[in-house]
């Protein structure tokens, strides 16, 4: 069970015994801080044909206690899988990775700015507040410890942005981008600028700016505020400056 970011521990998490949840009585949840960071075993799930959301019961693994939980959007956001946080240690603990981002959170709420793909080891694999990236990589950068959260499955992400590729790709490389890639050094100094130009592929626009805010046109078009870059294929044809409109589509 996840600890909630204390600016939002009055509106998330809300857990309840099965009798409240059943009954749809929200008036006076369980306090989750004395059930933060304990192990629970999902010992039955009920889908809402009405809602299409699911109420999962869970059982407190040292003390046996019986909890509920509603989905919001199909997830729950006080979970983490331990099946995710072991094979994550497994996986990146004392290795060298490559983020996909120009800054990190540091333990002191400092950040620390990166150059995206630049190298940095991991020293530990531990849970960390946010429902779609719940574990945390601590990092070393430059002698001080950095945060870099992950998702390492998809749960708790909507469907819609599933891929076929592990959801940890979103946010790091394990091999050396600027030799691993074959882009030329104007395309990565283009990246660190935070630039995008015609001739850029969708996948050096997402590392420079980012996901859109929306696409057009069946993703030929994405949407950056007053900026629409389109594309042909996936290189970026033409960049237009726009006024901006009501979401269309968003990108998953």
């Amino acid at each position: 069970m996840l600890c909630s970011p204390a600016d939002q521990q009055s509106v998330s998490y809300k857990i309840f015994t099965p009798a409240q949840a059943e009954q749809g009585d929200q008036s006076s949840p369980i306090d989750f801080s004395e059930h933060f960071s304990k192990e629970a075993t999902v010992s039955k799930v009920i889908l809402d044909p009405a809602t299409k959301e699911y109420l999962v019961y869970l059982t407190v693994n040292d003390t046996g206690e019986e909890l509920a939980e509603h989905t919001r959007h199909g997830q729950l956001s006080s979970l983490l899988l331990t099946s995710d946080l072991i094979n994550a240690k497994e996986q990146f603990m004392g290795k060298i990775i490559y983020p996909k981002t120009r800054n990190l959170s540091g333990s002191d709420d400092v950040t620390t700015p990166i150059l995206i793909g630049s190298a940095v080891t991991v020293v530990d694999v531990v849970a960390s507040s946010q429902a779609q990236k719940p574990i945390s990589l601590v990092v070393s950068v430059n002698g001080k410890n950095a945060i870099l959260p992950i998702a390492y499955s998809w749960t708790n992400i909507p469907t819609a942005n599933w891929t076929t590729t592990p959801a940890w790709q979103e946010d790091l490389f394990l091999q050396n981008p600027r030799t691993t890639l074959g882009w030329s050094l104007a395309v990565w100094e283009n990246i660190e600028k935070a630039s995008v130009v015609e001739n850029m592929t969708k996948d050096q626009v997402l590392l420079s700016w980012g996901k859109p805010n929306r696409t057009e046109s069946n993703s030929t078009a994405w949407i950056y505020g007053s900026k629409k870059l389109n594309f042909s294929g996936s290189v970026v044809s033409s960049i237009e400056t726009i006024t901006e409109t009501a979401p269309i589509e968003t990108i998953n």
